[in-house]
């Protein structure tokens, strides 16, 4: 049973000690949910979590499940689940405002840890590059260089095309293409690297349950251009506090040699690089409780 594997384990616990807020942030309602430590002392760290493109804050919650020690807050992006979309465009620059207003409205007594996650990892880099209210940035698979220049050639011809003609259908057929089984299946498929069946079968099912959860077809294009357009390199210069760096060294997205090349130029003393083993871009689903673990030991020598 889906029960007895370790990553649904830690997500269903999540979701049991997790509480549904909403804030309004600039002229949007912002829909997040905190997941309160269970252990710990009272000083305990806290950590907003920025969930990738087209998904939502299920995505990283076997992460929160293993993450124990420490308040958690995970927002659904602005346009994607339970959150309003912007009034403005959906462009990282608005992103990166937006997840300004979302700390800040957070009053949180002592700075967050800041993840980002894949599209999230983009975001976080530009709010990083531009604002000062986080202790460290943790960027888990971050896509280092321009999601559509990854390994896979032809799959980033074809994802071009994709989106191509999902902007040009009419708006029913559009959203349809968008939403369609083949291509979610598809790319869960292509991205899971664990031979373990049951795993796999978790990870399709929570693409399927979570992947089409953007507001429109306006919203899903407008992120899609958003996550193409920028790359973290594109703000790490500006980076004022340590980064830890979490990659797959199967990943998909961006290689590992291009993520070693991102670390080595980050100006930011006290950085550090974790890599896992086996897997690719999927690592909050695939190994959630050793990026746990990675976040932890971080956040405790930071703390300190």
């Amino acid at each position: 049973m889906l029960e007895t594997i370790e990553q649904s384990k830690l997500a269903q616990e999540a979701r049991a000690r997790g509480e549904r807020r909403e804030i309004l942030v600039g002229d949007s309602k912002t829909v997040y949910w905190f997941y309160p430590a269970e252990f710990g002392s009272d000083d305990k760290s806290a950590l907003v979590m920025i969930h990738g493109y087209r998904g939502n804050h299920h995505g990283l919650e076997a992460i929160a499940g293993a993450l124990r020690n420490s308040d958690v807050y995970i927002p659904d992006l602005p346009g994607f689940g339970s959150s309003q979309p912007l009034k403005a465009a959906h462009a990282i620059a608005d992103y990166a405002t937006w997840l300004n207003g979302f700390i800040e409205a957070l009053e949180l007594t002592r700075k967050p840890h800041l993840l980002g996650h894949s599209f999230g990892s983009i975001v976080v880099s530009a709010y990083a590059a531009e604002f000062d209210g986080i202790e460290s940035l943790i960027l888990e698979n971050p896509v280092s260089s321009p999601a559509l220049g990854g390994p896979r050639a032809a799959a980033t011809a074809a994802t071009r095309s994709f989106f191509w003609l999902a902007k040009v259908l009419p708006e029913t057929l559009g959203v349809g293409l968008l939403k369609s089984w083949p291509m979610v299946r598809g790319m869960s498929i292509v991205m899971t690297k664990s031979r373990d069946k049951q795993l796999r079968r978790w990870i399709h099912e929570q693409h399927d349950q979570n992947f089409n959860d953007f507001f429109s077809r306006t919203v899903a294009l407008q992120a899609y251009a958003a996550s193409i357009s920028h790359c973290v390199g594109d703000f790490s210069s500006a980076f004022k506090r340590p980064v830890l760096m979490l990659i797959g060294q199967r990943d998909d997205i961006t290689s590992v040699s291009e993520q070693n090349r991102l670390f080595e130029s980050l100006m930011v003393s006290g950085s550090k690089l974790v890599e896992f083993d086996s897997v690719g871009h999927l690592t909050h689903y695939e190994v959630p409780r050793g990026i746990a673990e990675a976040i932890e030991i971080w956040m405790d020598a930071r703390d300190d």
